[in-house]
């Protein structure tokens, strides 16, 4: 993916670039499908530096460190030829480090690579190349289970000024609750940070985007179903993008294929918000209740004591309706609760979500 497959984030990109000069550690925030992993994925490549790429997504809550040295050890084997054989000859004495011709192996045993020491080394040959050198995590809060990991942060953000750290999140909440920059107890307090927020698209930015879109693949787009669309699939970036998707595979641009993406968009969503379901049913309480419209505090707490026939302290109401809040599922305004995502709406109303 390159600049020209991105829409309307020029300032962005502009942003993540001039931070790059200067910033020991850069977070990309957004709700989900705002293109955040896109984003980087472009930025990461135009800045020119070094860099390793993270996927996090699909590893537990509480991952094991070898399952992060397991992502680490593939991210340094995609860096760019370019920078692999000077780097590779810079890594060969480091505890924990083996280098096979090109080919970067991480020892994960109990003589494991001691990661502090694996970026002093990077830095060292960053000065030397002259380079910065860039370490990206895309949903960093999937491994907010590992407190060491935030330990590792602040040593690179204190010593080592060649390392800049860029790190996404759609859980904005809980990324921030992770990192812990207002937390004196956690080990990035007070530390400097760049924050590039990513932002879902106006009704004109929609039309634009799509239109733009139809252009580049050159299926025609009739008004009637781009505004059906925009109605449809609001402004999140996801979800129009797929909806080119379906509309380029299919080689035409109507009505049946905004409703095929709301609908398998909705089972997705629906997906997602299940897994927070097995934690508490009483948040597929509260999600089944929101899907229906907006309500108040009180109005969630009166549902949620009629569902189980007994009163329940307000602190536990606030706590689980923050908890949905940090994981960006449902949004607080004017003292009103709503659910972010239209299109989980949609699946919540076509499959409920389990309340026992």
């Amino acid at each position: 993916m390159n600049r020209v497959d991105l829409f309307d984030r020029d300032m962005e990109l502009k942003l993540f670039s001039d931070a790059v000069a200067y910033a020991s550690l850069i977070v990309i925030i957004g709700p989900r499908r705002t293109g955040k992993t896109s984003f980087m994925n472009v930025a990461l490549a135009e800045s020119g530096f070094p860099y390793i790429n993270l996927d996090l997504r699909g590893l537990s809550y509480n991952p094991s460190r070898a399952d992060i040295i397991r992502k680490l050890e593939v991210a340094f084997n995609q860096i760019n030829r370019k920078w692999l054989h000077t780097l590779c000859n810079a890594l060969t004495r480091v505890k924990g480090v083996k280098i096979l011709g090109n080919v970067i192996s991480l020892d994960w045993s109990k003589t494991r690579v001691v990661l502090p020491d694996l970026f002093d080394k990077i830095n060292a040959w960053a000065l030397k190349q002259g380079t910065k050198f860039l370490v990206a995590f895309d949903e960093i809060q999937f491994i907010r289970g590992d407190k060491q990991i935030l330990s590792l942060f602040a040593h690179i953000v204190d010593t080592n000024r060649r390392v800049t750290l860029v790190v996404t999140g759609s859980e904005v909440g809980l990324l921030f609750d992770f990192l812990g920059f207002d937390d004196a107890e956690s080990p990035l307090y007070g530390r400097h940070y760049t924050e590039i927020r990513m932002r879902n698209f106006d009704p004109r930015e929609a039309e634009a985007y799509l239109l733009a879109g139809f252009q580049q693949i050159a299926v025609p787009a009739p008004t009637d179903v781009i505004r059906y669309a925009i109605e449809k699939l609001d402004g999140i970036v996801g979800w129009l993008t797929l909806f080119g998707a379906e509309c380029r595979d299919h080689n035409v641009c109507n009505k049946d294929l905004v409703d095929e993406v709301v609908h398998k968009g909705g089972k997705l969503a629906r997906a997602e918000a299940l897994k927070l379901t097995a934690l508490s049913r009483r948040y597929g309480v509260i999600l089944n209740f929101l899907a229906k419209g907006t309500a108040n505090w009180a109005q969630i707490k009166a549902i949620l004591e009629a569902q189980e026939r007994r009163s329940l302290p307000n602190p536990t109401i606030t706590d689980i309706l923050n908890t949905l809040v940090k994981t960006s599922l449902i949004t607080k305004s004017n003292g009103q609760y709503h659910i972010t995502d239209p299109l989980l709406i949609t699946g919540i109303q076509k499959e409920s979500l389990p309340e026992e």
